[in-house]
C-alpha cells in the first residue's frame, strides 16, 4: 500500500460553501507549542492547489486531526475543511494536498488537534499557465543549527516572496563538526548515532530512522524556522546531509574508505523516510519499494507564462567520486591516506581531467539527465530555472605562483569534485543538449557561498555562454573561510606548508582563475532573493551578521541582473 496515495497524501476539492469545523478563536501559548511543537507549513503551490504539513505531539498512535482552509485570516470565508490521523507510523505528521483552489490567491489554513488550535498559515497557489505573472522566489540551502542561529529565516520575515526554494541540505545529520561546542540552547541530541573519531567529521552521525526523526523535530522547534515555514509555501529537494556528507547513492564517506566500503541502504532509508515525513511535497513515497524506487524527487514546477522551474536530485543516482579516498594517489594530489583531501576536495585538475574523460561518471543517471534535457528544450515558459543542489560552474583554484608552498601544491586545483567539476563529462553533455535553450538560468548552493557564473560547454576553452548560474549562501552552516581554517587547523601536514595563510585570498584567488565566475563571496552566510519578470532575473544576495551568536541581521546586500536573451551577468549599483 503506498502511503502518499492511500492513506496519507488526502486530496480534497474545495467547497467554497464548506462550512467551518474549527472554532474563530484558537488556543496559543503552552498549550500550542506542545501539541504542534514543529509549527505548520505549505509546499508545490500549482495553479488550483498546495500541500499543507503539521505534526502533532501525542502518546497515542493515532490523534485524530481537523483542518481549515480560508480566504481570510479570520477564517470566516471557509474554503475547505476536513478530517484525517497523525499516525505514530509516520511520526505523526499530516500530509493534506488542498486542490480546487484559485490560482494566484492567498490564503490561510490551520490544524486542530487534542483541543488545541494550531498557528495559523499564509500560503498562496500559482498563476495560471498563461498569467503574465511575475516570480520573486527565496534560494536557500544548508542550514546547521548545532552551534549556529537562522538570522537568515529572521531577515526573510522582513519581506515578501512568493516561495522559498529550498535546494538541500536541510539539517546536518552530525553534531560537533567542525570541532564546535554548542550552548544548552543549541545543541542536539542523536538518541542512537554512528560514533565518529574525526572531531572535524563531527562526535556523532544520525543511523537509525529514530536518528533522522529526531533531528528534524528538533530543527523545525526553531521560532525563526516555524515562522518562514508558517508565512511562505517551501518547494524543496535534498543534497547529502539529509542522509551522510559527500554521499553517493546509498553510499556514504564518514570513514572515507578506512572501513571498507560505507554501503548502507536501511540507513539510507531511515534518511529518506525521515526526510519525506518532515518535507511537505508533492510526489508520493512508497517505503515498501525501497531505495531507489521509494521516491521521486526531480520534478517541473510551473508559474505563470514565465517560468518552468526543474528540480534535479544530484544524490540518489550517482556514481562514486573518481578518486578512492584511501590509497595514497600523489599524481592526483592525494597525500594523505582514508582523506577528502586530494580525493574530494583540492584535487590537481589537468590529472583529473584525463582520468574523468575515461570513466565519464555520471551525477544524474541517464534516465533523470534525459528527462531533465526534455523538460529544459520542451519549456515554452520564458525563463527555464534549473535547480541544482550543486554549482555547476567550473571552480578552481591556481597555486602555481605560491613559491613558498612546497612543488606537490603548486598546481592548478578543483576546489570540489563532489560538486559538477568531479562529472565534467555530464556536465558537458548537459550544456550540449541545452545549447539552444533560451534564458537558461542555473540556481544552485552547497558551496556556502555567494556566487555568480556565466557557464559553458568548455570552461577551458570558452566561446559563447550557454546559461548563466546564481549560488546561494549558506543560511547558517560554516562559510568556505571558516571550513578551510578547521581543516587546516586541524592537520599538522596541511599546517606546516603555511596553507592557512592563503585563505584570505581564496575568493580572489578564484575570481583570478576562474573569468567565467562575475562574484564570489565565501566568508558569510545569507541567502538570495531571486526576481523573474519577462525581461530580466534579478538576484540580489542578502548576507547576514555572525551566526555563531544568537542575535544578528543583515550586513550586507550585492545585485546582479541577468536581461532576457543576453546570457551575461550585469551588476548592479
Amino acid at each position: 500500500m503506498k502511503w502518499m496515495d492511500r492513506r496519507t497524501f488526502l486530496r480534497v476539492l474545495a467547497a467554497s460553501s464548506a462550512a467551518a469545523l474549527i472554532g474563530v478563536h484558537g488556543c496559543a501559548g503552552d498549550a500550542q507549542d506542545r501539541t504542534f511543537p514543529q509549527g505548520i507549513a505549505s509546499a508545490d503551490p500549482t495553479p488550483d492547489g498546495i500541500v499543507l504539513w503539521t505534526r502533532v505531539e501525542t502518546d497515542r498512535d493515532r490523534e485524530a486531526v481537523r483542518y481549515e482552509v480560508a480566504l481570510d485570516e479570520s477564517f470566516v470565508q471557509i474554503v475547505a475543511t476536513g478530517d484525517t490521523t497523525a499516525e505514530r507510523e509516520h511520526d505523526h505528521t499530516v500530509r493534506l494536498a488542498i486542490d480546487g483552489l484559485a490560482s494566484s490567491t492567498t490564503y490561510w489554513y490551520r490544524f486542530e488537534a487534542r483541543g488545541v488550535i494550531s498557528p495559523i498559515g499564509r500560503t498562496k497557489t500559482a498563476p495560471a499557465p498563461g498569467d503574465d505573472a511575475p516570480l520573486r522566489i527565496a534560494l536557500t540551502c544548508c542550514q546547521d543549527y548545532y552551534g549556529r542561529w537562522f538570522h537568515s529565516w529572521r531577515a526573510l520575515l522582513d519581506r515578501d516572496v512568493d516561495f522559498v526554494l529550498f535546494i538541500g541540505d536541510y539539517i546536518y545529520e552530525t553534531i560537533g563538526h567542525l570541532n564546535t561546542v554548542a550552548p544548552a540552547d543549541r545543541s542536539l541530541e542523536i538518541p542512537d548515532g554512528l560514533e565518529l573519531y574525526d572531531p572535524l567529521k563531527g562526535k556523532r552521525a544520525a543511523l537509525t530512522l529514530e536518528d533522522y526523526r529526531s533531528l528534524y523535530r528538533q530543527y523545525r522547534r526553531d521560532p525563526d524556522l516555524r515562522a518562514v515555514h508558517a508565512r511562505f509555501p517551501f518547494v524543496t529537494i535534498w543534497d547529502d546531509h539529509e542522509f551522510a556528507n559527500d554521499c553517493w547513492k546509498d553510499h556514504s564517506t564518514d570513514f572515507d574508505d578506512e572501513m571498507g566500503d560505507e554501503e548502507n541502504r536501511p540507513r539510507r532509508e531511515a534518511a529518506t523516510r525521515a526526510w519525506y515525513e518532515h518535507t511537505p511535497m508533492r510526489p508520493e513515497f512508497d517505503p515498501a519499494a525501497g531505495f531507489p524506487l521509494d521516491v521521486s524527487i526531480q520534478r517541473v514546477l510551473r508559474w505563470g507564462r514565465h517560468v518552468d522551474l526543474v528540480l534535479l536530485d544530484e544524490r540518489y543516482f550517482r556514481d562514486d567520486h573518481l578518486v578512492p579516498e584511501g590509497p595514497i594517489d600523489r599524481e592526483v594530489g592525494h597525500f594523505l591516506q582514508y582523506s577528502a583531501f586530494g580525493s574530494r576536495t583540492f584535487v590537481i585538475k589537468d590529472v583529473f581531467d584525463a582520468r574523468e574523460v575515461l570513466v565519464q561518471p555520471t551525477m544524474l543517471g541517464a534516465p533523470q539527465r534525459d528527462w531533465a534535457i526534455a523538460a529544459l528544450i520542451g519549456s515554452q515558459a520564458t525563463w527555464k530555472l534549473l535547480a541544482s543542489p550543486l554549482v555547476m560552474a567550473q571552480l578552481a583554484v591556481d597555486l602555481t605562483a605560491y613559491d613558498t608552498l612546497p612543488d606537490m601544491f603548486r598546481k592548478k586545483f578543483y576546489f570540489k569534485t563532489d560538486q559538477w567539476d568531479g562529472f565534467r563529462s555530464e556536465r558537458r553533455a548537459l550544456f550540449e543538449a541545452c545549447s539552444a535553450v533560451e534564458n537558461l538560468v542555473v540556481l544552485s548552493g552547497d558551496l556556502h557561498g555567494s556566487y555568480a557564473a556565466e557557464l559553458y560547454v568548455d570552461f577551458d576553452a570558452p566561446t559563447t555562454p550557454i546559461a548563466v548560474e546564481y549560488a546561494a549562501p549558506a543560511i547558517s552552516a560554516a562559510p568556505v573561510n571558516v571550513q578551510l581554517e578547521a581543516v587546516v587547523a586541524g592537520n599538522a601536514f596541511l599546517q606546516s606548508f603555511g596553507l592557512g595563510n592563503l585563505i584570505p585570498a581564496f575568493d580572489a584567488n578564484v575570481l583570478a582563475t576562474n573569468p567565467h565566475l562575475l562574484h564570489s563571496e565565501s566568508t558569510r552566510n545569507g541567502l538570495a532573493i531571486v526576481d523573474v519578470s519577462a525581461a530580466e532575473v534579478r538576484v540580489t544576495f542578502v548576507e547576514v551578521d555572525e551566526v555563531t551568536v544568537p542575535t544578528g541581521g543583515v550586513a550586507r546586500e550585492v545585485a546582479f541582473r541577468t536581461p532576457a536573451g543576453s546570457r551575461r551577468i550585469e551588476p548592479i549599483t
